[in-house]
């Protein structure tokens, strides 16, 4: 039981670990939205040649998309963390499917860009988080579900 309890640490840890990646990314989203010059379209695409096409507009609703993407990924994040470092550390078995099904649904449809919009642009950090959180999640799993079972078979008994 002793190496699912430690494994079980890492999960938290590492669950803990990516939440906070994400909100640093995130804030540093927000604050190139609000304060950056040389924000990218595309590696070819700038502020500069989105102010030539559509005018000063145009460049402020780029900025009020980033914006939008990142106070969301704030505020996803810091429940991330709260149901991580809560209901999750506490084994609480919900909390792992919660954060299965969010983080895991999320960044697979993030990863979706390629085939359906056909652009990789974005991908390799949804693959990041997903390959991440699902290293975190398997790690918990034997402690989370083989402690429900353990309890069942001692209550049959």
């Amino acid at each position: 039981m002793k190496g699912a309890n430690l494994l079980f640490v890492a999960s938290w840890l590492i669950l803990a670990l990516v939440s906070v990646a994400i909100l640093l990314a995130s804030f540093n989203s927000l604050r190139v939205a609000y304060f950056g010059t040389q924000d990218r379209l595309t590696p070819t695409v700038g502020l500069e040649r989105i102010q030539e096409v559509g005018g000063e507009e145009a460049v402020k609703a780029f900025k009020g998309r980033r914006a939008t993407a990142a106070t969301w990924a704030i505020g996803y994040t810091l429940l991330m963390l709260i149901v991580v470092l809560g209901p999750y550390r506490r084994g609480e078995r919900w909390a792992w499917w919660a954060l299965l099904i969010s983080m895991g649904l999320a960044q697979l449809l993030s990863i979706a860009r390629a085939p359906l919009l056909g652009t990789t642009q974005g991908v390799n950090a949804a693959g990041i988080i997903l390959a991440f959180t699902l290293l975190g999640l398997l790690a918990g799993a034997p402690r989370l579900f083989a402690k429900r079972q353990a309890m069942a078979d001692d209550e049959a008994r």
